[in-house]
């Protein structure tokens, strides 16, 4: 069962989550990830752009879980810079 990312969780390339847009709730005391969170550059930011900070996002594939109803970001979801979301809650997950 896919770990829910959370605040400063990484992607397979090291970008980390920085800003996520909700504020209420929490896993393992950090902010719970939604689609359109967004983060830090990582390789091979310049080149394309779409790797640098703030430039990407998240998106959910198939999580059946909301907060505020934005759907959660899970383990393997993929970011719209093609990176995969990683190593996320270990305690907390969603379906």
């Amino acid at each position: 069962m896919p770990g829910i990312q959370r605040m400063f969780d990484p992607n397979t390339g090291g970008g980390i989550i920085t800003s996520i847009p909700q504020t209420t709730v929490f896993a393992n005391s950090k902010l719970v990830a939604v689609q359109g969170s967004t983060g830090s550059a990582h390789a091979p930011c310049p080149k394309p752009p779409i790797h640098c900070a703030g430039a990407w996002a998240t998106i959910a594939t198939q999580s059946s879980v909301f907060v505020h109803s934005i759907p959660v970001i899970r383990d393997g979801d993929i970011d719209t810079c093609g990176h995969a979301r990683t190593a996320g809650s270990t305690s907390v997950f969603a379906v």
